[in-house]
């Protein structure tokens, strides 16, 4: 409508009464049609993972495991924050104190196995349909692999690759900082370099699968490495919910140090020795999903 009425403010006949029409008309439809176009353009989504498992009796655990996934989309950009929390509680064997005529049960108190939490920002936007720049920070805390506290601020670029309808795959290249704070060995601070994966595959109208992978190290030693590869398969319930089960692997070329205890063949603590922890760390877990 608005375009006829502009058409006709270009014939010599036009009068400021087709003037008018077409301010009034403006003002009417202009702010719906804006509307429209900005929901169009942005989008947001948000997806969260749930689990938890309790025993109690002569065996207590509680574990406890939550991911959420908040996007927000514009035409040629994404912004994306994440968090998780993984945490495993469990309680040691019971035992008596005393004598065999008199004691007393001792119930240890439940204390955490796995404790780790992080937290991730990354801003993405697509220079053309191949190509993109981004910037990201991490932060972390994994108890279990010695590490207190770490910040990662990282930045680059990276390509969108052409595939099935059905697929997507991105692969991403950059350089950053990584701050941490070890358990036992106090600072861990170097500049470093990144590379990643994203695959995302619906394999059925109900069933998607999820892969990444991210490979970081320092550019000052060779050999602190490592890489985190995270695999999902998700299968809906309906629109809203789903179950998801998922793999976690975290390698480290150079692991934290951690001090035990030295003990004798019968069992005698003799004193401590410094060890490395172990470079491979792995995770399964089984979520309800509730996507909004």
């Amino acid at each position: 409508m608005i375009s006829k009425l502009a058409q006709r403010t270009n014939n010599p006949a036009g009068n400021s009464t087709v003037a008018l029409a077409i301010f009034l008309t403006s003002s009417i439809y202009a702010p719906p049609a804006l509307a429209q176009e900005s929901v169009a353009e942005r989008v947001w989504s948000n997806s969260t993972e749930l689990g938890w498992v309790f025993t109690y009796g002569n065996a207590t655990t509680n574990s406890f495991n939550l991911r959420n996934v908040f996007e927000y989309t514009w035409v040629d950009a994404d912004l994306n924050l994440e968090f998780g929390i993984l945490r495993a509680d469990s309680g040691d064997e019971r035992f008596a104190l005393g004598t065999e005529e008199a004691f007393e049960i001792i119930e240890p108190p439940v204390e955490p196995d796995t404790d780790r939490v992080y937290a991730k920002a990354r801003y993405l936007r697509n220079v053309s349909d191949r190509f993109f720049w981004y910037g990201r920070v991490d932060v972390e805390r994994d108890q279990p692999a010695g590490i207190t506290f770490r910040l990662a601020p990282a930045g680059g670029a990276g390509n969108n690759w052409e595939t099935p309808e059905n697929i997507e795959l991105r692969t991403g290249y950059g350089v950053g900082y990584s701050a941490g704070e070890m358990t036992f060995d106090g600072s861990n601070n170097y500049f470093g370099y990144q590379l990643f994966y994203e695959f995302d595959m619906k394999v059925n109208d109900n069933t998607d699968f999820d892969s990444s992978m991210t490979f970081d190290g320092s550019i000052m030693s060779m050999s602190n490495y490592r890489f985190h590869w995270a695999n999902g398969i998700g299968v809906a319930i309906n629109d809203r919910i789903a179950l998801k089960a998922s793999l976690r692997l975290v390698y480290r070329n150079d692991p934290a140090l951690e001090e035990i205890d030295l003990e004798s063949p019968s069992g005698a603590v003799l004193g401590n020795v410094i060890v490395s922890k172990k470079k491979l760390d792995a995770g399964f877990t089984t979520s309800l999903v509730i996507n909004f």
